[in-house]
């Protein structure tokens, strides 16, 4: 396995994913885990010590890796970034297009790469020269997140015998010429949602070889009544609130969903919104706005299923595994129609609303919070029954497993 953070300490969506992938495998296969030495992906510090540890039962080879130097930011090029307003425009407008432009070299990409961390140059010659009495060292790598350094390059040096798990988003850097041959490099795809595969095939056309729409495995104890009510009376929240679960960032839509919360709070006295986690944008608390920080799984779980809601303003998503996890509470959600992924979360369960702008966010979050409580146990109810249809764990491991057996099969 290939991720660029890996163990505790390290919060995210791709990283949550390939440990369970990892504990997925582990009792079936013989499984090593290649990372960096970081817990931030902001700086890229050095936390941990590169070497050898055993980890959640598996291997685990921690790398040495320079910390992000912020004098020489990792920008994409203005050409790529001015092809990536033109191609949503043109998906707008449903016009075909070019996807490969014959003024672009495939190297494009390697510099930003490098510079956007984690650059692991041992653990890149693991992959290519790490061999055991002339064999390849490992049967197959799964590679995680195509954006950073360690899978977009390690998978080219690697091979066929792969799989990518890409935790695909429409952002900048994903339209760089580089990434076309890391889909081309692939030997299987794993995706986590259709909607991700289509942007993946918007974008790379033809070079998306063989993939599969696997989804990750939902599974979330339900809090009792005695549980939600010991969170909200640790918080002292009202009756009603609405909550968000992750990192708090401008770049996950915090700032535009505290900005539409000021309105709503005036509107609609007696309730709050609770941001659960932490970041780099500060929160002002008030009696209607709350920050509890990183907290326990079962905390989290109580403050979620207490809500009135789940609000998930981030765009760039390829599964949201916080959205889905509310679902399965049966707790409605709110989220950002901008994110292809979110909106057919929503509109495939009819498990909530979806937004676009400031305007209609506010909206949603006042209509969220006067429906009635039968009304919202409906949306709650049919969200429940989309994440146990979709993304039940047996069913998604099974596929896991076959993945990785399939690209066994495939040659160097």
């Amino acid at each position: 396995m290939v991720v660029q953070r890996f163990g505790a300490g390290a919060v995210g969506g791709a990283e949550w994913h390939c440990a369970e992938f990892v504990r997925c495998l582990a009792p079936h296969h013989d499984v090593t885990v290649l990372t960096s030495c970081a817990r931030d992906a902001t700086t890229w510090a050095m936390d941990l010590e590169p070497g050898v540890h055993r980890e959640e039962g598996v291997s685990v080879e921690r790398f040495a890796h320079p910390r992000r130097n912020f004098d020489h930011r990792a920008r994409v090029p203005l050409r790529h970034r001015l092809r990536m307003w033109t191609r949503r425009l043109w998906d707008a407008l449903r016009i075909p297009r070019v996807r490969v432009c014959s003024c672009d070299r495939p190297g494009d990409g390697e510099d930003f790469l490098e510079q956007q961390g984690p650059w692991c140059k041992d653990l890149l010659h693991e992959l290519s020269d790490g061999s055991r009495d002339g064999l390849p060292r490992f049967d197959v790598v799964v590679f995680f997140t195509a954006l950073y350094h360690p899978t977009a390059v390690g998978l080219l040096r690697w091979g066929r015998r792969s799989v990518l798990v890409p935790t695909l988003h429409d952002e900048k850097p994903m339209y760089l010429p580089w990434f076309h041959q890391v889909f081309a490099a692939a030997g299987l795809t794993l995706f986590n949602t259709r909607a991700e595969a289509e942007l993946a095939r918007r974008l790379y056309g033809a070079n998306v070889g063989r993939s599969r729409v696997v989804g990750a495995p939902v599974a979330v104890s339900e809090p009792g009544p005695a549980a939600i009510l010991a969170a909200r009376a640790r918080y002292a929240l009202p009756e009603r609130y609405l909550v968000y679960v992750g990192r708090i960032e401008k770049g996950k839509g915090c700032a535009q969903l505290l900005a539409a919360w000021e309105g709503v709070a005036d509107a609609q006295p007696g309730t709050a919104l609770v941001f659960i986690g932490k970041g780099t944008m500060p929160i002002a608390e008030s009696v209607h706005t709350r920050c509890t920080g990183f907290v326990a799984d079962a905390e989290r779980d109580a403050l979620v299923a207490g809500a009135a809601a789940l609000v998930m303003p981030s765009r760039l998503e390829s599964l949201s595994l916080v959205l889905l996890e509310a679902m399965a509470l049966a707790v409605p959600v709110i989220a950002n129609a901008r994110s292809d992924v979110l909106a057919a979360h929503v509109q495939d369960s009819q498990g909530g609303l979806v937004y676009r702008g400031r305007h209609q966010l506010r909206a949603a979050l006042l209509h969220m919070l006067r429906l009635p409580d039968a009304q919202r146990r409906d949306l709650g109810q049919s969200g429940r029954r989309y994440v146990h249809e979709h993304y039940p764990p047996a069913v998604v491991h099974r596929a896991w497993l076959e993945a990785v057996e399939d690209a066994a099969g495939l040659s160097a």
